[in-house]
């Protein structure tokens, strides 16, 4: 087995944090256990926020709130004569689990500097609430004068505090990773990379951001219990925008989005803090660049670090045992026989699939779309073809739901879907490329379309089996991308695929749910010829299977697959007919310029 440091650094750190009331006691230096047992507690404190900062793209500046009302339960219970860790353990979770709720649904209907300011106002708030409660000290702060009494484990003791608390800290740690690499956890961090994306597959994502940021809630809520029985007293400035900036700096420094870098930051911060206070007296003057150059070296953080030297040592290993370095991933499996995943009913009807009644979208004055009708019958292929600015894509982007329309309606198999959100949609069988290619550059390509596939399979409240392990997502996934053309390459990110495996990933995760109606957004743009041939034919491959509305400027691929051809000028459609009828019409050649380049290409076309 290969040595591997990003296992092997976190194990030997907790290893020597076990150690430490061993040290202690035989140093007879008790000061260790209040040391590294604040350690402990705020590295929980700190994977709390990794789980919505570094997995969920939410930085929240008031996360220090649940750190105080954990803090506060145990010492108002203790005021009150009451002791039962039990009690103090129920109210903390259920009391920052009602805040959590109630301030993530107000937060987290915004986003960036809007959300960092609203989390600092709920902490704010809290903060002034305890400085008013002058029963329970106020501004003074309030001494915790009986510990938490789980039965016989009584945390006064510094040695079974400190125990506890590692713990629920190699719990959290351990529950923590299973819970991003399970289906819940998969959602919150595709909405982080590419939230429009996964609201477009059918996830509302508001829903999974804001489970995620009450679970981090309550578990910083533990961690502020926890802290109480440490220190013996707890203060208002437990709740200040300064602790929250300090745990962000804890999960910063440690590396975001990997759960043993908050340990490790949270580690390095509180011993510097500590051994810079013991040299001076003006130690944050040395303190605060040593966090700058800390974090200009590795913009990953102290796990950063951890990972590259890991790569490097892989990479290593990999020349000397093949001698010409590693090689590409295994062949992924062959191309699905029959119609599997060929998405909703391919039988041509008279009816239509989905139709558009005088669509108008205005900005301001600009008419996006001018009363627009069009329809399309099960198991067409309908283009939508015009010159740059005739408002494709806003057309595209209302019939998706990303927008809706000012006047008109959509129907789409037999519903009126003028008024529904887009993940709704993609659920009823309406599915969407981007002109610009949307996918989720973190994951492998095999990641990206397991998410697909894992959006049409019901909720993803799974919190515990990891989404790689399910056959039912792996396997479907599997198939996809095999017939997409990208079987040989699954395991690789799909940062580092080419722009045209790009297009066909995004294909595959289109294909995923099986839809009814497939909205193609321009997929041939930015492609090479021999790229757009191969989109063609794998376009011919699937027409039939699903309806599709296809808008694209190559007219050799539109008038190969199109059954019907609109073209749409100034958000009106002047034309609709078959490639022929197109060909022939004269407005059309005007609307695209009248130059005899582009008429030459539609001739050459035909």
């Amino acid at each position: 087995m290969k040595f591997n440091l990003r296992i092997a650094v976190p194990l030997l750190l907790l290893a020597a944090l076990a150690l430490v009331p061993v040290y202690a006691q035989l140093a007879q230096q008790p000061f260790y256990l209040i040391l590294f047992g604040r350690i402990v507690i705020f590295a929980i404190a700190a994977l709390s926020l990794d789980l919505i900062i570094g997995y969920g793209g939410m930085v929240s500046f008031g996360h220090a709130l649940f750190l105080g009302l954990g803090a506060y339960v145990v010492a108002i219970c203790s005021y009150h004569g009451i002791d039962n860790g039990f009690v103090h353990l129920a109210v903390t979770l259920l009391l920052c689990a009602g805040v959590g709720l109630v301030t993530g649904v107000l937060s987290l209907r915004t986003t960036g500097i809007a959300f960092i300011m609203i989390t600092l106002a709920f902490a704010q708030m809290f903060y002034f609430l305890a400085v008013s409660l002058r029963q329970y000290g106020g501004d003074d702060g309030l001494s915790v004068n009986a510990g938490s009494r789980f039965g016989g484990i009584m945390l006064d003791n510094p040695t079974m505090l400190y125990y506890t608390a590692f713990v629920v800290l190699c719990l959290c740690l351990w529950a923590g990773r299973r819970l991003v690499q399970a289906r819940f956890g998969m959602v919150v961090r595709g909405a982080r990379q590419n939230n429009r994306r996964m609201r477009a597959l059918g996830f509302p994502t508001l829903r999974y951001k804001l489970a995620a940021y009450v679970v981090s809630a309550m578990v910083c809520g533990l961690a502020g219990m926890l802290y109480a029985n440490l220190t013996h007293f707890v203060s208002p400035a437990y709740m200040t925008w300064t602790t929250s900036g300090e745990m962000i700096v804890m999960v910063v420094l440690g590396g975001l989005g990997s759960f043993f870098g908050p340990l490790l930051g949270t580690t390095a911060m509180l011993l510097a803090d500590e051994g810079l206070k013991a040299l001076t007296e003006h130690w944050m003057i040395l303190f605060g660049p040593l966090i700058v150059v800390s974090v200009l070296l590795s913009r990953r953080g102290l796990y950063g670090v951890i990972e590259d030297m890991q790569a490097r040592l892989a990479r290593r290993d990999n020349v000397q045992e093949n001698g010409d370095g590693p090689h590409g991933a295994p062949c992924g499996l062959a191309a699905p026989q029959g119609d599997r995943f060929c998405l909703g009913t391919a039988r041509q009807q008279s009816t239509s699939l989905l139709r558009a009644d005088r669509l108008v979208k205005r900005y301001g004055g600009l008419l996006a779309t001018d009363h627009f009708s069009f329809d399309v019958a099960p198991g067409e292929l309908h283009a939508i073809i015009g010159p740059n600015g005739a408002g494709k894509s806003t057309l595209i982007a209302q019939l998706a739901g990303e927008l809706h329309p000012d006047e008109g309606a959509i129907h789409f198999d037999g519903r009126d879907i003028t008024a529904l959100p887009i993940e709704k949609r993609a659920h009823a069988g309406l599915a969407r490329s981007y002109q610009i290619t949307s996918i989720f550059p973190e994951f492998t390509a095999l990641q990206n379309v397991l998410v697909a596939v894992q959006a049409m399979q019901g909720h993803s409240f799974v919190f515990w089996k990891p989404a790689i392990g399910e056959a039912a997502l792996v396997e479907p996934a599997r198939e996809l991308l095999a017939r997409v053309g990208l079987g040989a390459r699954m395991q690789v990110p799909a940062a580092a695929l080419a722009h045209g495996e790009h297009r066909q990933l995004e294909l595959a995760m289109a294909l995923a749910g099986r839809p009814k109606l497939l909205l193609l957004d321009e997929p041939m743009a930015g492609m090479s010829q021999a790229e757009s041939e191969q989109m063609t034919h794998l376009l011919a491959q699937l027409k039939g299977d699903c309806a599709m509305v296809l808008v694209e400027h190559d007219m050799d691929a539109v008038f190969a697959l199109a059954d019907r051809i609109t073209v749409l000028v100034y958000g009106r459609a002047i034309a609709c007919g078959n490639a022929n009828a197109i060909r022939d019409d004269a407005a059309v050649r005007e609307a695209y310029l009248g130059d005899e380049t582009r008429s030459e290409t539609m001739g050459a076309a035909a």
